[in-house]
């Protein structure tokens, strides 16, 4: 048998995993991929930011953001502005049609946690959040 700290690893990494898994099935018939939907989640949260910025957020090279971000503005989801300090940065908000589609991922991933949560209680919830918060905390200090 794993070890207590092994076993909680293991499963909070194939809990994340599942998690985000089971919103794409939601989501993909909207069209909207894992790297769309998290993509427009995260600017959602952070609007204005720089492509590198967004990229440092997702946890992914900006090289990588490129294509998609590109694409995205295309379908008028979001759109590049310029900056009033320094003309070669970009901006990246939502464009009405991204925060509507936004509205949509939140509406969703609602269902999803309504549907996964049911039967648990509102302190076991709070547990296993404040676990949660306290191994992210301890992690963040680590770099």
């Amino acid at each position: 048998m794993k070890p207590l700290d092994e076993q909680f690893s293991e499963a909070m990494f194939l809990t994340t995993h599942a998690w985000r898994i089971a919103l794409d099935r939601q989501l993909r018939p909207l069209g909207f991929t894992m790297s769309r939907w998290m993509l427009l989640l995260h600017l959602s949260r952070n609007d204005g930011c720089t492509h590198s910025e967004l990229a440092q957020c997702m946890g992914i090279e900006a090289a990588t953001l490129v294509r998609l971000v590109d694409r995205m503005e295309k379908e008028g989801l979001l759109k590049r502005c310029s900056s009033e300090t320094d003309r070669r940065v970009k901006h990246l908000r939502l464009s009405d049609t991204g925060i509507a589609s936004v509205e949509n991922i939140r509406s969703t991933a609602c269902d999803l946690r309504r549907s996964v949560l049911t039967g648990l209680s509102q302190a076991e919830i709070q547990n296993a959040l404040n676990v949660m918060n306290n191994i992210r905390s301890r992690l963040g200090s680590l770099t």
